[in-house]
């Protein structure tokens, strides 16, 4: 398996590899183009000689849907690779490709993210412009000493709000209430003033005001509590708004087989679940230990904390938690059971607090100086574990708006938004990990038991059992049951008259070995379905049973004399 960061000219070179040298395990399709013009990859894989893949039920992952959280779509390609290497080695990877389908989105911001990998910009999501109709005038991020990476600026000035430190002076403190005789600094990232309508000449300091001229974020853009732009920056002028958004959710809507699902962002080394509304009280008792009992495994097999979204992002200061997420969307309105997965732990691999492990209200209430002491031990590892690949000292800029500067600072893409390089492949395995047991965790529909019996001349019962041996229930969710998704439907085909019965008949949903009451029977893991009917003695007929999230299995049965 490679663990490296793709452009998009190399990842889709990959893709129609992987997909030439294994095309009975894998299938890549063009699911749309981004407002460049790029291409949107969507991946299949299951063993198509266990059925097709709309017959099993489903996991989807995608990834990279903020351009700069490029180590998504790098694990994205590593588990894809790891699914088809290890297919009949590993019983992990074997299991989930025969008997269920995996879809990976692997790269939604198309355009970004390959300006983010070959220059020195950095996007929230897209390069066009948005949310202005023309460009403005203000401060934009610039590589404005061509080093090659927008770092971080400190302009020497007397109402500064920085200082440097004391213990250690490649960082900038906040300066204290009353502080004053010290050399002070106002520290922002690397750019300059861009000014597009004709003015005289202006002081730059008050003018530096960001510029926004690529505000959007995808992530924001789903029809799930959107609150438009002045209720979440970067929502879009309405929801599905961006053709990369569209693409996607079209998708979604043809596989109704996809019962779990992850988005692969960065960064915080963080499981993140449902509930986005409230604690954990707002779920229903069966959705709260699906949700945290797949999460728990999580942790064990990739080391990341978990909690829910409104555990770990909450401050109290929101009306709304994060309007327009897809994981909100793809669980409120669609039942499917949804993560979100933040690769890389800067952090925590330092030794200091993280909103991964703590909580955002937590971060909230730390003092200055503990905040402080935080930054200093990520300095501190950054420094010993990457030396000058990681920090760049400050150094002296004549800058043309603000006169006399240093820039300097940790590297904003590869240490602090992304792991660096060498570190990348152990956060492919990881990931990748949690992945496998979500993929497998989705139902598995069987067939128990099918009988025959001879009731007169001519005339035969017929009694079908199926059980499901996922984990998750055919509805993915007890959301999925409220949202009236449909359940598990019996059919007999073959020659044969009816006498009594239907065909299809609803057996209705099937819960999972995770919907259990503690020693009690699994009267709701399996259902069966029963016809009368008359038929010819050797009369081959089918026996089938089917649902959206469940997949199809089928089983003939001879009619005996």
């Amino acid at each position: 398996m490679q663990a490296r960061y793709w452009t998009h000219d190399e990842m889709w070179a990959e893709l129609r590899h992987l997909e030439a040298a294994n095309s009975q395990l894998m299938r890549v399709e063009v699911i749309g183009q981004s407002r460049q013009g790029r291409d949107i990859a969507a991946v299949t894989l299951t063993d198509a000689d266990f059925g097709n893949p709309e017959d099993k039920a489903a996991v989807l992952v995608d990834a990279n849907i903020h351009a700069g959280e490029v180590s998504g779509n790098a694990v994205a390609m590593y588990w894809i690779q790891w699914c088809i290497e290890q297919y009949g080695q590993d019983p992990e990877a074997t299991e989930l490709l025969r008997s269920h389908t995996v879809y990976v989105i692997p790269r939604i911001a198309v355009d970004g993210a390959e300006l983010y990998l070959t220059t020195q910009a950095r996007f929230r999501s897209s390069p066009h412009l948005y949310p202005h109709s023309q460009t403005p005038d203000g401060f934009v991020e610039d590589d404005v000493d061509g080093d090659g990476r927008v770092l971080m600026m400190r302009v020497p000035a007397e109402d500064g709000g920085y200082a440097i430190d004391e213990v250690d002076p490649r960082i900038m403190r906040p300066r204290r209430p009353g502080e004053f005789g010290g050399k002070y600094y106002h520290v922002f990232p690397e750019g300059r003033i861009d000014r597009v309508a004709k003015t005289g000449s202006l002081p730059a300091l008050p003018t530096a005001k960001a510029a926004r001229r690529h505000g959007m974020d995808f992530n924001r853009n789903f029809p799930i509590r959107w609150a438009g732009e002045t209720g979440q920056r970067g929502a879009g002028p309405y929801p599905l708004s961006e053709p990369e958004l569209r693409a996607l959710a079209d998708f979604v809507h043809r596989h109704p087989n996809i019962s779990a699902y992850a988005a692969l962002h960065t960064s915080g080394g963080v499981i993140l679940r449902q509930p986005s509304t409230g604690d954990d009280a707002v779920l229903s008792e069966v959705d709260r230990a699906l949700f945290t009992q797949v999460a728990k495994i999580g942790e064990q097999v990739s080391g990341y904390f978990s909690g829910s979204n409104y555990e770990k992002f909450a401050t109290g200061h929101e009306k709304v938690l994060m309007p327009g997420a897809a994981d909100d969307w793809m669980y409120d309105h669609l039942g499917v059971l949804s993560f979100t997965i933040e690769i890389w732990d800067l952090d925590g691999r330092a030794g200091a607090r993280g909103y991964g492990q703590y909580g955002m209200r937590a971060l909230l209430a730390l003092s200055p100086e503990e905040i402080l002491e935080d930054e200093r031990k990520v300095y501190a590892y950054v420094t010993r574990e990457f030396g000058a690949e990681g920090y760049f000292d400050w150094k002296s800029f004549d800058h043309p708006d603000f006169g006399p500067v240093e820039i300097g600072g940790l590297d904003p893409k590869f240490i602090i938004q992304n792991p660096p390089l060498r570190l990348l492949p152990e956060e492919c395995q990881k990931v990748s990990a949690f992945l496998t047991k979500l993929g497998l965790s989705t139902a598995k529909l069987t067939i128990t038991s099918v009988s025959c019996d001879r009731v007169a001349d001519g005339v035969y019962r017929i009694v079908g059992e199926a059980a499901n041996a996922g984990f998750l229930p055919t509805s993915s969710t007890d959301k999925g049951k409220q949202l009236l998704l449909e359940g598990i439907r019996a059919e007999l085909s073959g020659s044969y008259e009816m006498i009594a019965g239907a065909s299809p008949q609803s057996v209705g949903h099937l819960d999972g070995y995770g919907v259990r009451s503690r020693y009690a029977p699994p009267a709701q893991q399996r259902g069966y379905a029963e016809w009368l009917i008359r038929a010819a003695a050797g009369t081959e007929l089918t026996v089938s049973f089917a649902g959206p999230r469940a997949g199809r299995v089928s089983q003939v049965i001879r009619i005996e004399g």
